[in-house]
């Protein structure tokens, strides 16, 4: 029997690992708990979405410079095992890629370097641990999880696997598929029937990287930063470059090929995803004072203590208090108007007009290059635009304050939701990506003449996308929306029959699984189970799950420190 068994040996799971052995090198005269780390993808560390076989297509939206977060593993001694140290993620890229930070722009690397790096730091941890017996090392999916007397048999896909039996399970999987929209059913029918017509749900499989050098006239479903990497994957087979332009930070497209390929985005609200200002100068003009994050971080604690009385806005006025300290300081003419009134309308998604917006009726071309003039410094910051970078800049004092915090699941679920909508600044791309569907747009592949809701019929050869102007056919339909997960709405064979057991419950209706301080999961009764989860499916116990660097945030420690207390 293993003592623990992690089920996801990602980059959250290779963190809850060197943190287990960290929590057991404090420990004297101790023995080693039995580990079963198991993994179904072919790699351990980097999981599906830092796969190192993916196209260089897709990049990381996080900077190199906010990339400083991700931190070197030291030296770990204990009791039989003794695990070499693991540089920064920066100081690695210094020495494999000759990278140096640049003040004036970031740089956003490849998803597979992340990956590579990931990978490395694993196999330095998990090589050791199997070789002196303290790990078993699983490569299989886990589909089923059984509770005994509190003991868990673990079963796995096509008997890859005997099963295993475990005292405690940590869950760390990651993106997980879930069930199709019923528009998106009807695009997978749709296609299924037809010889030469596609429908992709998920654009970053093995399949459908096979299928994009094939698609001529393409339509992406959502505006957001998975759109980008699929008009870049879709466009690779052109062996096209991208040119500066001699005045100003924009581009144009240039490639030698005859192959016709015309691309088709759009979204419910047709608004782009924004880019993050280029580099740390500009960044800097939103940095907030220290003190002011201390205050702010005292004032929100002191809220969520008596939670019974307060709204979404209780919480929210002392955000909007410092994103319009920081307007003013940007731009001292501005004209007399309710800002404070105007930044906690635009947070709870309750649009009023005003001239300080960036203006979304614009055309999505000139909507992007002004966005882009901002990202770059050359030209006034929008009212909205400094709301994104401001909330950016505050996140990692928010994501601590609200994880597993006193206020009300349908409170969170409010906040979580201002979260989610500034995420289209926030999490936004580095601007040369934006430069370039701006020139891809003008050379005539990306066409944005159908981005909002369009009309969307089936026909023999595809689809037709129609607007009161425009109609178009395209032959395939790819989906760029990632769900934010939902525990009821995740389709894992895993996790769905341990809800349909019981042995998990949702935070929220809207959100993921329910957990305690130390990601021991909770039932109807509060009950702690002997099942943990951490990462992006516990999303409203824990607020903050998608980026990077939460992988490697002090909640995972939380999670070693209580499991060696309780079980070492």
């Amino acid at each position: 029997m293993y003592s623990l068994a992690i089920i996801g040996l990602g980059p959250r799971g290779l963190y809850a690992l060197e943190c287990l052995m960290v929590s057991l090198s404090r420990k004297r005269d101790t023995h080693n708990p039995k580990v079963a780390l198991i993994e179904s993808q072919q790699l351990i560390g980097c999981g599906s979405a830092w796969n190192i076989h993916q196209p260089d297509a897709n990049t990381i939206n996080i900077s190199d410079r906010d990339l400083k977060g991700l931190p070197e593993r030291s030296v770990i001694k204990g009791n039989g095992f003794h695990i070499t140290a693991f540089p920064s993620f920066i100081d690695w890229v210094k020495v494999n890629y000759n990278h140096q930070l640049d003040d004036h722009k970031d740089t956003y690397f490849n998803r597979n370097v992340m990956g590579e790096y990931l990978h490395l730091r694993a196999k330095t941890i998990v090589d050791h641990l199997v070789a002196q017996e303290i790990v078993s090392l699983i490569k299989a999916r886990a589909t089923s999880i059984v509770f005994k007397n509190q003991i868990a048999e673990i079963s796995f896909k096509n008997g890859d696997h005997a099963s295993i039996l475990a005292q405690h399970t940590l869950l760390t999987t990651g993106h997980l598929s879930e069930n199709m929209s019923s528009q998106d059913q009807r695009f997978y029918q749709h296609a299924k029937q037809k010889e030469d017509v596609f429908y992709i749900h998920n654009p970053y499989t093995e399949k459908a990287y096979s299928l994009y050098s094939s698609f001529h006239r393409v339509a992406i479903k959502g505006m957001g930063l998975s759109m980008i990497d699929i008009v870049h994957l879709c466009i690779d087979r052109l062996q096209g470059k991208f040119i500066p332009e001699k005045n100003g930070p924009f581009l144009s497209f240039e490639h030698n090929t005859n192959d016709e390929l015309k691309i088709f985005p759009f979204s419910l609200d047709g608004l782009p995803v924004m880019p993050k200002p280029i580099g740390k100068i500009v960044d800097n003009q939103f940095n907030i004072e220290s003190s002011v994050i201390e205050e702010l971080k005292k004032e929100l604690e002191k809220l969520i203590e008596h939670p019974n009385f307060l709204n979404i806005e209780d919480i929210l006025t002392p955000i909007v208090d410092i994103i319009k300290n920081k307007y003013q300081q940007l731009d001292s003419s501005i004209p007399d108007v309710n800002i404070h009134q105007l930044i906690m309308s635009w947070l709870l998604d309750e649009r009023v007009e005003s001239s300080l917006w960036l203006d979304t009726d614009l055309q999505t071309v000139e909507y992007l290059k002004q966005a882009s003039l901002m990202a770059c410094g050359m030209r006034p910051f929008t009212l909205d635009y400094t709301i994104g970078q401001v909330w950016r800049q505050l996140q990692p004092v928010l994501y601590p304050v609200f994880t597993h915090s006193n206020l009300s699941p349908e409170l969170q679920s409010k906040f979580i939701q201002t979260d989610e909508l500034t995420k289209r600044y926030s999490y936004g791309p580095p601007v040369e990506r934006i430069l370039q569907l701006i020139a891809l747009s003008e050379s005539g592949i990306l066409d944005f003449g159908l981005v909002t809701n369009p009309t969307i019929k089936e026909n023999k050869d595809g689809w037709i996308l129609k607007n009161k102007t425009k109609e178009k056919l395209v032959q395939s339909m790819i989906n760029g929306v990632l769900a934010s997960p939902q525990l009821k709405n995740i389709d894992d064979s895993l996790i769905n029959e341990l809800f349909n057991l019981n042995y998990l419950e949702p935070f929220h209706k809207q959100l993921g699984i329910k957990t305690n301080d130390h990601a021991r999961v909770l039932t109807e009764s509060e009950t702690a189970l002997e099942i943990s989860v951490l990462g992006r499916n516990a999303k409203g116990s824990v607020y903050g799950v998608d980026a990077i660097l939460e992988c490697f945030s002090p909640k995972v420690m939380a999670w070693a420190n209580q499991f060696t207390k309780d079980y070492i």
